[in-house]
């Protein structure tokens, strides 16, 4: 299970436990949106600091940063093959 927050973060779960796999850290402002990957080895989020971040869950510390957009991020997604995130604003 994958949850964002308005104390700025992600989180992975394990969700036969409820166990706490991950905190991911990097965004300024709520994270308003979050999706696995298919193969759930990524995590995309989306903030009201209006970037999107693509998040590599073996190492918690790397991402990239998407900017581009002019006001808060509300949505993302993965597509089905990996390759592109949809966003919106």
């Amino acid at each position: 299970v994958v949850s964002g927050s308005d104390d700025n973060t992600v989180r992975i779960w394990d969700a036969a436990t409820g166990a706490q796999l991950h905190e991911l850290k990097g965004h300024s402002h709520w994270v308003t949106s979050v999706d696995f990957s298919h193969d759930g080895k990524r995590v995309v989020s989306g903030s009201d600091d209006k970037t999107v971040r693509i998040w590599v869950l073996e190492d918690e510390k790397r991402n990239l940063e998407l900017k581009g957009h002019r006001d808060d991020v509300n949505s993302v997604s993965f597509s089905h093959d990996r390759k592109r995130v949809v966003s919106g604003s």
